[in-house]
């Protein structure tokens, strides 16, 4: 009975063991700190992964931002001094310079030259041949931005970021623009202009005006340092609906002071103009060339040197004929055939002391078909597939059409591009009869009996003259203008027709209203946004800008890399 009674005791203690839950709430939470414990622990690991990244994301914008800071660097250095690159270093090394006023250490970039035209290294004798692009005319730079620790292990990128920037530099040109003036005014080398060189903002005197008029159109951007003086309705610029416009409209600038869009014409107003691009007074100040003499060095590196007056005709191939005559007599005149492409600029020198301009009186000597005479003029016309430049110690005369390839609405397209650049004037050819008085609008013809002209006024010369003319080149008479010789006598003419640039320092007239001459239909070549004839850069002298940047990769191939 005992041993029964004990053995119920023990199994009842057992069962109350069994049932109590002393204990149990210790287990759970030992359950719940180890998967607290797992959870910190992952997050812990996901945030150190995140200030992984974020300090790896910050040290990449760094970088970028150090690549972007040398970039605005060496354009500051280069509109300080225009110069600035001609030195040819560095080239095959890189410095690395630190950010001025960075607060973040080891934010620093370096700079490299993109070498241009298949140079192998640049020359500082003659640095334009391998570093400025001939045809684009831009200089390129690669800039490197570093951030972070050193990394030496890192073949691509010796520090913890690396990040690069291809940048584009360009010059600011006259040939950025349709139309390029200083003064909007008859030049004062013409005699009775003496006194022309005014802004009209200053009260330029009246006999100098050049007006703009009803049937004047300019499909593309404008300069002038002076105001644009309107007589009529012509038509300024493209608008930004224009699927060739400059974004936002072609700017019609003027460097007349004030905010009011009617600023850029005299007097404060435009009239009856139709101003489709956008009117921007107060503009930047560009400066012309102040001569072509930089052109002759490159001819004669790179390119065909004559003295005397000559004839270029463009033979729609990749050559050129050329008759030189250094004075008078016709047994001196030399005649050769250049290839284009081997040498894209011509240079023609003065082999005397040239005469003074007049459009009032003006003759085409010809010895046996061809020009003579000892002045560097030249006389142009033909057509042409490959990029070339012209160059005058004098003046340019156009005897012709000179076109290049055109697409299906009739402006130039291709690779091919032409530059004509005179010291003095760019002329058109336009012969009248003997005139008796060598003053504007005295068309009077000279019978040569010395008695009143009974034979009424003077008439075109149809060998010398051109009912339309297409002309397509980047245009610059650097001292004087764009003009058509006796421009104000004759039967009235057509259209002027210019697809390209035209950049003088005085303004040229090209008729008289509604009575002489020529009607203006001038379009931008846009491909000179981004190609310029041969050489042309060598002779811009205003601030640089950026046109592109590019972002590389360092270490990386491909196009991409930097």
């Amino acid at each position: 009975m005992k041993i029964q009674n004990l053995t119920l005791s023990t199994m009842r203690r057992a069962r109350a063991r069994v049932a109590s839950e002393s204990g149990f709430t210790m287990l759970i939470a030992i359950g719940t700190l180890a998967v607290t414990s797992l959870l910190v622990a992952a997050v812990y690991i996901a945030v150190q992964g995140d200030i992984h990244n974020t300090r790896h994301d910050l040290d990449a914008k760094r970088a970028y931002y150090a690549a972007s800071g040398g970039v605005n660097d060496y354009l500051y250095q280069l509109n300080e001094n225009p110069d600035y690159w001609k030195t040819c270093s560095p080239n095959d090394t890189q410095t690395i310079t630190g950010i001025p006023g960075a607060s973040a250490t080891g934010v620093q970039y370096s700079f490299q030259y993109v070498l241009a035209n298949g140079a192998t290294s640049c020359n500082a004798n003659d640095p334009i041949a391998s570093l400025i692009d001939q045809s684009t005319g831009t200089l390129q730079m690669k800039f490197i931005g570093y951030s972070g620790a050193p990394n030496p292990t890192n073949t691509a990128c010796a520090y913890t970021a690396c990040r690069g920037i291809i940048a584009s530099f360009k010059k600011d040109s006259p040939i950025d623009f349709l139309w390029y003036t200083v003064y909007e005014s008859f030049d004062p080398s013409i005699l009775g202009y003496t006194d022309c060189a005014v802004f009209y903002r200053n009260a330029k005197p009246s006999h100098c005006n050049i007006n703009w008029v009803t049937g004047d159109v300019i499909n593309g951007p404008m300069y002038t340092q002076d105001q644009y003086l309107v007589s009529g309705a012509p038509v300024f610029g493209r608008a930004q609906t224009d699927p060739r416009s400059t974004p936002g409209g072609d700017p019609i600038e003027s460097m007349a002071p004030g905010t009011n869009p009617n600023v850029i014409c005299a007097s404060n107003n435009c009239g009856s103009a139709s101003i489709k691009g956008k009117a921007t007074p107060g503009a930047r100040t560009i400066s012309p060339p102040s001569d072509n003499s930089m052109l002759l060095t490159d001819a004669q590196k790179h390119g065909t040197v004559v003295s005397g007056t000559t004839t270029v005709t463009l033979n729609g191939t990749d050559t050129a004929s050329l008759m030189t005559c250094p004075d008078s007599t016709p047994a001196d005149c030399k005649s050769q055939q250049i290839g284009i492409t081997a040498s894209p600029i011509i240079y023609v020198q003065n082999a005397c002391t040239p005469a003074p301009y007049s459009p009032y009186d003006v003759s085409y000597p010809t010895t046996n078909g061809n020009y003579s005479g000892c002045a560097g003029n030249v006389y142009v016309k033909g057509s042409y597939v490959s990029s070339l430049t012209i160059a005058a110690a004098n003046d340019i005369i156009i005897d012709g059409d000179l076109t290049t390839t055109h697409d299906s609405s009739g402006l130039p397209n291709g690779t091919a591009v032409l530059g004509l650049v005179a010291n003095r004037f760019v002329r058109v050819m336009h012969g009248v009869t003997q005139r008796k008085y060598n003053t504007i609008q005295s068309c009077e013809f000279d019978d040569g009996s010395g008695k009143p002209n009974t034979a009424g006024p003077v008439t075109n010369i149809a060998s010398e003259t051109f009912n339309t003319l297409n002309v397509d080149a980047a245009i610059l008479a650097l001292k004087d203008s764009w003009i058509v010789d006796n421009f104000d006598c004759g039967a009235k003419l057509s259209n002027l027709t210019v697809n390209g640039a035209i950049a003088q320092y005085y303004r040229g007239p090209v008729g008289t209203t509604n009575t002489t001459g020529y009607l203006k239909n001038y379009a931008y070549d846009n491909r000179l946004h981004v190609t310029l004839p041969p050489y042309l850069f060598d002779i811009a002298n205003s601030g640089w800008h950026v046109v592109r940047e590019t972002l590389c990769v360092p270490g990386g191939s491909g196009q991409s890399a930097c």
